[in-house]
């Protein structure tokens, strides 16, 4: 097997950048969903339950603002922070 080239070791390190962005970024946005919901969701009377924008409280903030923030991540990481390498060997 050959030696890999810098070019393809370069390739390899964003990538694997992007991937722990991506991990991380999900990683966040699921231990907010699982810990805002378990700890506003349950034991909740009727009376204490609020809503914003039609949802109940704890489902906007534990469940749909996260939702949106990862949209607006996901759009962001697509147009800014991912990379297109130039391959090697060009394409006929």
């Amino acid at each position: 097997m050959s030696e890999s080239s810098s070019a393809e070791k370069r390739s390899l390190c964003q990538s694997r950048r992007e991937l722990w962005l991506i991990l991380l970024a999900w990683l966040g946005c699921a231990v907010w969903v699982i810990g805002y919901s378990a700890a506003n969701g349950y034991d909740l009377a009727p009376e204490e339950m609020s809503t914003v924008l039609g949802f109940p409280g704890w489902v906007f903030w534990g469940v749909v603002a996260p939702w949106m923030t990862a949209n607006a991540f996901t759009f962001w990481f697509c147009l800014r922070a991912l990379k297109n390498d130039e391959d090697e060997e060009e394409s006929p």
